[in-house]
């Protein structure tokens, strides 16, 4: 069995830690500096080298298109379909570690691939790039806008769980999301009778935040969502309904939020996991044909 190359699991936890040196300080000497090396490529690399050692391991194959700081940070549907193609022999019990993703993304630094250390800062819109966002942080006084700084480029390289809850690995770093945002395509789209590659895929990319809230019910819910088959009925009837409604409220994150709450009813009352793809499907589509009607008649 494969084994990959990571950073220091126990010390990597702990550099990453609510009361570890580097975030234990909001706007102090230590996160100061952190940011600093940020601004230079191989500064960031020896900062990281020196602060959280690696560990021997083969590496995946590098993922080698072109990159932007944006394309990066909000990779193409082609990109992340790449990363996943390269990277999915990993396991997911290798593949939820911040400790894989650290060392993924600081060997793609030290390929080049990734071109600055200052791309993991970048954060919202186009109007500011990561460099810009460091120096802004080190110009001012407060500790705020330091602290958040360090706090994105951690969930950029890795994923944040001490502060962002378990999720964080799944959401925040690049190629993480893009790795498992496609290996649920790919589970999804193998099931017989499931929506195509690109209407699932739809539904995953609709946004940050619904791909987040996605995640909350896989990695938050176990006891309730436990079941594979349970999350893919689930998934695949979200992009059955946007096929059949382009104008779906089911779109709508809050609604999304909804869907997930009374599923959780469902499966809370029932035994998905004794039940078929087709059969948690069925109770699916009816569970949101109801929320759409219901979201309609209120709007009337």
């Amino acid at each position: 069995m494969t084994a990959y190359a990571e950073r220091d699991e126990v010390a990597y936890t702990r550099f990453t830690a609510r009361r570890s040196r580097l975030l234990g300080e909001k706007g102090g000497g230590f996160q100061r500096s952190f940011l600093t090396a940020a601004k230079d490529r191989q500064a960031f690399i020896d900062f990281m080298d020196r602060e959280v050692p690696a560990e021997d391991g083969d590496r995946p194959p590098a993922f080698d298109g072109a990159m932007t700081e944006q394309s990066f940070k909000d990779m193409t549907v082609d990109q992340e379909e790449a990363v996943h193609e390269l990277w999915k022999e990993a396991p997911p019990r290798t593949a939820c570690r911040v400790s894989f993703w650290a060392e993924t993304t600081i060997q793609h630094l030290k390929d080049g691939v990734i071109e600055e250390a200052f791309w993991l800062a970048a954060n919202g819109g186009r109007t500011e790039s990561g460099e810009e966002r460091i120096d802004r942080a080190l110009a001012e006084k407060g500790e705020k806008s330091v602290d958040d700084c360090v706090r994105t480029i951690l969930r950029r390289m890795s994923g944040l769980p001490s502060a962002r809850g378990n999720r964080s690995v799944f959401v925040d770093p690049p190629f993480a999301r893009a790795w498992w945002r496609e290996r649920l395509v790919n589970r999804v789209a193998n099931r017989d009778g499931a929506e195509s590659k690109d209407n699932l895929s739809n539904v995953v990319r609709r946004s940050q935040t619904y791909w987040e809230n996605l995640m909350a019910m896989i990695v938050s819910r176990g006891s309730v969502f436990g079941s594979m088959v349970a999350q893919d009925a689930f998934v695949n009837g979200l992009a059955r309904n946007f096929r059949a409604d382009p104008q779906s409220p089911l779109k709508n994150t809050e609604m999304l939020k909804t869907a997930l709450r009374r599923f959780s009813n469902v499966a809370a009352a029932r035994e998905l996991g004794v039940l078929t793809f087709a059969e948690i499907g069925e109770i699916v589509k009816t569970l949101l044909a109801e929320l759409s009607r219901s979201h309609v008649a209120q709007e009337e």
